[in-house]
């Protein structure tokens, strides 16, 4: 403890006590599941290779959070189960999405003597005006909002996944407060997924564009993924003071590597100068003159029959 003297003029002289601060609560470790295939999911595959006949009828009269899982689905959420009782200690909690399809995960994981809380705030990103379009029916207009804006893009009446990372914070203030130096496992979506990533990494929206482009293949997270965060050193057993470890398995897969992934060493993003100009540098400049001289109109670098995005501002 430190103390310091404070005179008063006219008064005694008095003593205060600044206490330290004390330990950040932290949980010790978060495991993430995807559900198991949803119908949602079947459907919007199938409508992908050209055949939409499974969009009609019951299935567009539900909302996509009653969606149930398929055969192959529940296939996946046993093998995430096996894979967990093999791979994990004990869990302290488990939360689960109130969605249909995380629900059914949950109980297929058939983990012994689980309590299961329905979270709110683990739901799937709400994809408004796409939640039930088919492929084709995603406007290429908005398609094109969707490649420029990335983490930033929101379709009409849903949520960016910006937004989403919002909701995750919400979660982790809880989580951490509530069960320090404990081990807790939700199951959930994709997209929830993505944003614990976005934010235990402190990955930027330049980095999330790169990482989109290899989400098909090394960074996936397939139906039924486990994605596990750690700060306890898995050589050593020795805690470190924040998230430090990942492991990101897909049980179901083909692939032994995938499977059983090995612990992967991450520290949350930090930037210096140098490193900022260079992400910066990445996007040149629109245009080459200066706004900043009186009455000059700025040259755009882009070819004058690319150029139509007009005068800063003219389109709010």
């Amino acid at each position: 403890m430190q103390s310091m003297r404070r005179v008063l003029r006219g008064a005694p002289a008095r003593t205060f006590v600044v206490q330290p601060r004390p330990p950040k609560r932290r949980l010790l470790e978060l495991t993430l599941v995807r559900h198991g295939q949803s119908e949602g999911n079947l459907a919007y595959r199938r409508a992908g290779q050209g055949d939409d006949s499974l969009y009609d009828g019951a299935f567009m009269d539900r909302h996509s959070s009653l969606w149930r899982l398929t055969d192959r689905g529940r296939r996946e959420a046993r093998a995430a189960g096996e894979w967990l009782k093999e791979n994990c200690d004990t869990f302290d909690a488990h939360y689960t999405s109130e969605f249909l399809r995380a629900m059914e995960t949950s109980a297929l994981l058939d983990i012994e003597g689980a309590r299961w809380y329905a979270e709110p705030n683990c739901r799937e990103r709400d994809w408004g005006s796409w939640d039930l379009a088919r492929p084709n029916e995603r406007l290429s207009k908005e398609e094109s909002r969707r490649r420029r804006a990335g983490l930033y893009f929101a379709p009409a009446g849903g949520e960016s996944l910006a937004a989403v990372i919002l909701r995750v914070d919400l979660l982790l203030d809880y989580l951490h407060g509530r069960y320090p130096d404990r081990r807790v496992l939700i199951v959930c979506h994709g997209e929830l997924m993505w944003a614990f990533r976005l934010r235990f990494e402190k990955l930027n929206q330049i980095q999330f564009r790169d990482m989109a482009h290899v989400a098909r293949h090394e960074e996936r997270i397939h139906n039924g993924s486990v994605l596990r965060y750690t700060r306890e050193d898995p050589a050593t057993g020795e805690a470190a003071k924040s998230f430090r470890w990942m492991q990101l398995a897909t049980p179901g897969h083909g692939d032994e590597m995938k499977r059983r992934p090995p612990w992967k060493e991450f520290r949350p993003m930090s930037y210096s100068n140098s490193d900022l100009l260079e992400l910066v540098g990445r996007f040149p400049n629109i245009y080459r003159s200066s706004l900043d001289e009186p009455g000059a109109r700025p040259a755009s670098i882009l070819p004058a029959e690319q150029d139509d995005t007009g005068w800063p501002g003219e389109r709010g």
